[in-house]
């Protein structure tokens, strides 16, 4: 983990620390370091931004008033992206059963790019994560979800494990492989670039 990291990090407790012992200004530093990456997240299970933005609201409002039953967050980003991945989850799987569509459809994710997505590789050009989008929303929908949460979000393993309720960092590792190695050999110049990433991140960890 680089030093700015885990600064970070630390900061983010601190954060979350004083909204649990009362102070709502620390809420609001919360809601505002990661009410981009919350709805960017949300918009992959989902194209009604409505939707989205209600959620979010709904588990800032749920913070508040479970604020006494809550623990210190050893990450904070990943709390959030789990809150708002089990609420949206929840409102689909309603909202699909009422117009009778089929189980398996229940966790759809849909990896979406446009000119402003946060990509970990900035030299990425917008056709290139145009192309990753298309290649990787052929894959099964928790390869696709890992993949966007590690090169999309930057979110190391640990942390992808907690929000998708995983069994831990490997398992997320292994399921990412199966993913890369199944994409389209179209994209195998685009792989390999991918790969080296990889490498370094887990070099810094």
């Amino acid at each position: 983990m680089s030093s700015v990291t885990k600064e970070i990090l630390d900061r983010e407790r601190t954060v979350w620390l004083a909204f649990l012992e009362g102070d709502d200004q620390a809420l609001a530093e919360v809601y505002s370091n990661n009410i981009d990456r919350l709805y960017n997240y949300g918009r992959q299970f989902t194209r009604n931004k409505s939707l989205v933005k209600d959620a979010i609201q709904d588990i800032f409002f749920q913070l508040i008033d479970d604020r006494d039953k809550l623990s210190p967050a050893k990450s904070v980003r990943a709390y959030l992206f789990a809150c708002l991945r089990r609420k949206l989850l929840e409102i689909l799987k309603k909202e699909r059963r009422e117009v009778d569509m089929f189980p398996e459809e229940e966790e759809a994710f849909f990896i979406s790019v446009d000119a402003n997505s946060y990509f970990i590789d900035s030299k990425l050009s917008l056709d290139q994560k145009k192309l990753l989008e298309q290649h990787c929303n052929d894959l099964p929908v928790r390869q696709r979800e890992i993949i966007m949460m590690r090169f999309f979000e930057g979110l190391p393993y640990e942390e992808i494990a907690e929000i998708m309720g995983l069994a831990n960092a490997k398992t997320v590792r292994t399921m990412m492989y199966r993913g890369l190695n199944k994409l389209s050999e179209s994209l195998s110049p685009f792989k390999s670039q991918l790969l080296q990433t990889i490498i370094i991140f887990d070099l810094l960890r």
